[in-house]
C-alpha cells in the first residue's frame, strides 16, 4: 500500500491556498465534484464571506474548498492511502 503526504492535524487547505495567493505561486489541485478532476491556475481571489469558502482561479472556475481533495501534492487524510 502506498501513502500520500496528507495535511498535518491543525493544518488546513485554506491556510496553504492563502500562502500560494499571497506569493502568487501556480497551483495544482484535485477536485471531488461528481468525480475526481484535476484543475490547475493562479488563484485570482478567495472567498471567505461566503456560506461556503471558495477560491476562483484566473481561468474562472470557482472551486468551493470542500471539495478540494488536494493541494500541490498534499491530500485530505481521509485521502492518504491508495
Amino acid at each position: 500500500m502506498d501513502s500520500r503526504v496528507t495535511l498535518k492535524v491543525n493544518e488546513s487547505f485554506l491556510e496553504i491556498l492563502r500562502s500560494c495567493f499571497q506569493k502568487k505561486e501556480k497551483v495544482s489541485l484535485l477536485v471531488d465534484e461528481n468525480g475526481v478532476e484535476r484543475k490547475e491556475g493562479f488563484i485570482k481571489s478567495i472567498h471567505e464571506d461566503a456560506p461556503l469558502i471558495s477560491i476562483e482561479l484566473s481561468d474562472g472556475s470557482r472551486i468551493v474548498l470542500k471539495n478540494i481533495v488536494a493541494v500541490n501534492g498534499v491530500f485530505r487524510p481521509e485521502y492518504g492511502e491508495c
